[in-house]
């Protein structure tokens, strides 16, 4: 795993063909799958250190409450207690964690938390960090993907990681503009240098965590206007 040591047909051709274009399309249209990260006992294992408790993937919230959130640092019990805080010095442990709502479509890329250490030393002495995030008013309703940046050594290597997954947020009451809190969108992909296989897990058999949204690519979304076409052409298949 890690070292935890000091240091660093042909009358009807054409109507097949189409229909096996379109049939291509409904594939090609899905989002693609990112396997990064693996749900383990409702636990979202990054590809780097930082264990996710909390928000669950495709879970929804509301403008004007709270988002809670907590995040596992002990590296499932297998950190010493010196390498769950920034600056140990140790052969695999934290550098910094940072935290953000990011949603292209709403064009919002909100801070949740961007002082890489702080949320690290906060609650000394705890494996799990919390934080209890206000979503004001001023954040769109909308799809966003909750993403998780770490930096960190392990084995001595160092490690970017970037780990994103689907939430909602729900408003009834939105009030305009956020004033404070928010960034420019970042062009993706964007750069990471994670480890070569997870230091955590041995992912041999697990399923990598489908970070679509639960309906995305059902009717109504990017496929919708396929599988209407395939409606209106099946019957002059008879």
């Amino acid at each position: 795993m890690f070292r935890t040591s000091s240091r660093r047909q042909p009358p009807q051709a054409g109507l097949f063909d189409l229909l096996a274009v379109l049939f291509t399309l409904s594939f090609l249209t899905r989002p693609a799958l990112v396997s990064a990260q693996f749900l383990v006992n409702g636990q979202i294992f990054t590809n780097a250190l930082a264990i996710v408790d909390a928000p669950a993937p495709n879970s929804t919230f509301h403008a004007g409450a709270n988002m809670p959130i907590a995040i596992d640092v002990s590296g499932d019990g297998k950190l010493q207690t010196a390498a769950q805080a920034p600056n140990s010095g140790l052969d695999t442990s934290f550098d910094s964690l940072e935290l953000y709502l990011v949603s292209a479509s709403q064009k919002m890329n909100l801070t949740i938390t961007s002082n890489g250490t702080g949320f690290l030393q906060q609650e000394p002495g705890s494996t799990v960090k919390h934080l209890d995030f206000q979503l004001s008013n001023c954040i769109p309703a909308g799809e966003y993907n909750f993403t998780v940046y770490e930096a960190s050594h392990i084995n001595g290597t160092a490690c970017y990681t970037i780990t994103s997954y689907p939430v909602a947020i729900q408003n009834t009451n939105f009030n305009g503009t956020c004033e404070s809190g928010t960034n420019a969108l970042q062009t993706l992909p964007q750069a990471s240098s994670p480890p070569s296989s997870n230091p955590l897990l041995d992912t041999s058999t697990l399923t990598p965590l489908n970070v679509n949204f639960a309906n995305a690519g059902a009717p109504g979304k990017t496929v919708s206007w396929v599988l209407g076409l395939l409606a209106l052409l099946i019957p002059l298949l008879g």
